[in-house]
């Protein structure tokens, strides 16, 4: 089973997807325009997995692009970008109360 498969599975709300460039990497959407990726990167100063939290305008344009952690492993990867997943959704919470 590859790596995308895997956390397809895991993940609520995830999706395999195709970068321009032909690169699979795993989409979770959390919120309107607003998704955690996970990129597997195969070089050898890095981490194989990185999270980022990306954010969207209405147009498709990214309004917000940030890498969140790096991980060893899988099972790292995935709780890493189920954790991003949280805290976002968290702070929206404590912002749109007025807190």
């Amino acid at each position: 089973m590859s790596w995308t498969a895997n956390l397809v599975q895991i993940l609520p709300t995830a999706k395999t997807v195709v970068s321009a460039d032909g690169v699979p990497y795993v989409s979770l959407h959390i919120a309107p325009q607003e998704y955690v990726e996970v990129h597997l990167v195969v070089t050898n100063n890095d981490c194989p997995f990185k999270i980022y939290f990306k954010r969207f305008d209405k147009l498709g344009h990214i309004i917000e692009e940030r890498e969140y952690a790096q991980a060893g492993t899988l099972d790292l990867a995935k709780h890493f970008a189920l954790e991003v997943a949280n805290f976002r959704l968290n702070s929206f919470e404590f912002v749109l109360d007025g807190e």
